[in-house]
């Protein structure tokens, strides 16, 4: 009982952990992007989309070490390739609503 009680509390944590880091990078993000580009509503959706991704490298990499969850079957880091195309894909993301205004429209 006590694995099921601590995998439920990691989740809650990453949960937590998720919709704040999403929130302040993506308010942060949508400032600085409304003042360079005419804001489209829908951009908030890459914007989110690329935030997790980060979230995901940032979580898997360092936070899940620090949690409630203890196991050695799932606690491993991600490999440094594909950390670096998680990254690069969160960046392609979080670029696209000027990459969209810029060079589509």
């Amino acid at each position: 009982m006590t694995k099921l009680a601590s995998s439920i509390l990691e989740m809650i944590r990453m949960m937590i952990i998720m919709m704040i880091f999403v929130t302040v990078l993506g308010n942060i993000e949508h400032e600085i992007l409304k003042a360079w580009i005419p804001w489209n509503g829908l951009y908030f959706l890459f914007l989110f989309v690329g935030n997790v991704l980060l979230f995901l490298v940032f979580y898997r990499n360092r936070l899940q070490f620090r949690g409630w969850y203890r196991s050695t079957a799932t606690q491993h880091k991600l490999s440094r390739n594909t950390t670096r195309i998680v990254m690069a894909l969160g960046m392609i993301f979080i670029g696209a609503p000027i990459m969209i205004t810029w060079f589509i429209v």
